[in-house]
């Protein structure tokens, strides 16, 4: 999976607080100022790549690789491992865009469908990058996941 996003604006000095994007963690904050939309980054809190730690981001790239072993495949229910690599970051300004500073994770989880309730799964993610305005690593982190992204 590759992904990247860019706002521009026509007036530097009035950039739009809509639509922004909102990058690290696994995207599940339960709620959303401004129409902000979220970008998971397991191996990292929420919000902890987005500039000045929350408020703006005008782009983001996102690049990622899961691999998916099943366990279990019967007509109600599907169990799967999985190991994935994930590389991300945002920036406030698009001049300062650079798909290349990205910050690195890598994890092992299970994903278990239900079809009363949909996808579910918990993963656990190691950050190796420092974060804008910390001395340490995203570090090892745990991420729950409920429904499933494309």
């Amino acid at each position: 999976r590759a992904e990247f996003g860019l706002l521009g604006h026509y007036n530097k000095y009035k950039k739009s607080p809509f639509e922004t994007f909102d990058v690290g963690g696994d995207g599940m904050t339960g709620y959303s100022s401004y129409a902000t939309e979220s970008v998971a980054l397991r191996g990292y809190e929420n919000s902890s790549l987005t500039p000045y730690r929350g408020l703006e981001g005008y782009a983001y790239t996102r690049l990622g690789v899961e691999l998916r072993y099943p366990l279990m495949l019967e007509t109600s229910t599907n169990i799967y491992v999985l190991g994935f690599l994930e590389a991300g970051n945002a920036w406030h300004d698009i001049k300062n865009f650079n798909p290349f500073d990205l910050k690195r994770s890598a994890g092992l989880g299970v994903r278990i469908f239900l079809p009363m309730i949909g996808m579910m799964g918990i993963d656990w993610a190691y950050g190796f990058d420092k974060v804008q305005g910390s001395k340490d690593a995203g570090g090892s982190r745990f991420h729950f996941v409920l429904g499933q992204e494309f």
